[in-house]
């Protein structure tokens, strides 16, 4: 990888306020196709993808959570879904292909926020809101919601090494930094 590929993981930030520009369709094929690149353990691709265009979901869904602007602003929010049954290692593929979307967002000028107080009384409040509204099935967990639209403003890169922490890496032992 080249030291100029790197600039794409300087440049992701999180996105929680969007222009109201919508997102094409081929977009969004673009974003889905990353998503599913991601690694799946044993290859077993247990992820579906419940794409909310629906400000009336939206709307739904961010009132159980209770953080409007960012899912409500969003042209799209995309419910990342899994089948337990099919990988007990759902939660990870479902990340994975999460951050594979996320860079995505960014490589092609958008922004996003990964969504998801997991295991609280919101979350499953959303949850159900999902499976009562937009007939997600009831044997599907839900492992995030992903927000994507055109970010409303600039926001900056990071530097090199800017968010890096010498004291929370350990070599070969906990006690072993390299300061």
């Amino acid at each position: 990888m080249a030291k100029k590929d790197l600039e794409l993981f300087r440049t992701r930030r999180t996105v929680r306020k969007f222009t109201a520009e919508g997102i094409s369709d081929e977009t969004l094929t673009e974003l889905l196709d990353a998503a599913t690149l991601a690694p799946s353990r044993l290859d077993r691709r247990p992820l579906h993808y419940l794409v909310i265009r629906s400000d009336t979901i939206k709307t739904k869904v961010a009132e159980a959570l209770r953080v409007r602007p960012y899912i409500e602003g969003a042209p799209v929010v995309i419910a990342v879904c899994a089948d337990p049954v099919i990988s007990p290692t759902w939660e990870l593929d479902g990340s994975a292909a999460i951050e594979n979307m996320l860079l995505a967002a960014t490589a092609l000028g958008l922004g996003g926020t990964w969504v998801g107080p997991r295991r609280n009384q919101l979350w499953e409040r959303a949850v159900e809101v999902l499976h009562q509204v937009a007939g997600l099935p009831d044997n599907f967990r839900v492992v995030s919601l992903v927000s994507i639209g055109h970010p409303e403003g600039e926001s900056r890169s990071y530097d090199p090494g800017e968010k890096l922490d010498a004291t929370r890496i350990h070599y070969d032992h906990w006690d072993n930094l390299k300061l």
